[in-house]
């Protein structure tokens, strides 16, 4: 059922998914905002609830895709589908492993380019000058992050290539943790031109995002004060929620692409049988 996409078809999907977003901005909302209450619960547990938050992160998105996926047959979508694989035990243990997977990824890049900026510093230099911006930039200025920073690159992508198709193959086809990672780690692969297209336009996204905020923030916290910098961390958590809507919008467009998925009233939970 796997299929071959090309570069356009890649770069389409984030645009398709904000699409889907925004014609269906009213019945999103509670699953949103559901998000968006997890996320601040998250935040109010400093590193620890961070780090539950990127494990369950999986495990959420499914939920959202299943809700996007239940749009499409014209069934009603209520917050707590969020946590619709919480559920069934064995997509919830598939879902939190996947979770565990990222997290363990995106710590290791980061090690991998401490590691290689540590390897041409002192690390006691290092950590002297961390109080003195004006002294860290010169002591960094001198120093090639590209190798490093390309490696840690490399790695973050392999895992995101791993877990992309991963989550919808558990959620939709019921399949263990092992074999969502190896089939969606071959779709990746089989479809290199459009997952570059893919990322080309989240980039863009990134881009865009990061200048709105960059114009936004700062003038919430100098015209507000105290409660403009809070403002300012709410609107910084609703910008994120929204690139990952978008985002998962964008996943389960490319999901229906790749693997031929069409949606249907049993999908998710319940049905194990859909990709066998």
């Amino acid at each position: 059922m796997l299929r071959r996409v090309g570069f356009r078809t890649g770069l389409a999907w984030l645009p398709a998914g904000a699409e889907r977003l925004a014609a269906n901005v009213r019945p999103l909302l509670g699953v949103a905002s559901l998000w968006l209450l997890v996320s601040l619960l998250a935040s109010l547990i400093p590193l620890l609830g961070q780090l539950t938050l990127m494990v369950l992160t999986p495990l959420l998105t499914a939920g959202l895709m299943l809700a996007f996926d239940r749009l499409g047959v014209g069934a009603a979508i209520t917050p707590g589908m969020l946590f619709a694989a919480w559920s069934d035990p064995g997509r919830r243990g598939s879902l939190i492993g996947l979770g565990v997977v990222s997290l363990a990824g995106t710590v290791l890049a980061a090690l991998l380019f401490v590691g290689w900026l540590t390897a041409q510093i002192d690390p006691a230099l290092l950590e002297a000058n961390l109080d003195n911006p004006q002294a860290l930039a010169e002591l960094l200025s001198g120093q090639s992050f590209g190798p490093g920073l390309l490696m840690a690159m490399s790695l973050f992508l392999f895992i995101m290539a791993c877990l992309f198709f991963a989550v919808p193959l558990v959620m939709f086809g019921g399949l263990p943790m092992g074999r969502s990672i190896t089939a969606s780690l071959t779709a990746c692969l089989q479809n290199l031109t459009a997952m570059l297209g893919l990322l080309l336009a989240t980039i863009a996204l990134g881009m865009a995002m990061g200048i709105i905020l960059a114009i936004v923030l700062p003038f919430l916290s100098l015209a507000l004060g105290q409660f403009g910098a809070f403002l300012a961390q709410l609107v910084m958590m609703a910008a994120t929620l929204f690139v990952q809507l978008v985002l998962t919008g964008a996943q389960y467009q490319a999901f229906r692409d790749v693997w031929g998925w069409e949606p249907r009233p049993d999908s998710g939970p319940g049905d194990d049988q859909l990709l066998a």
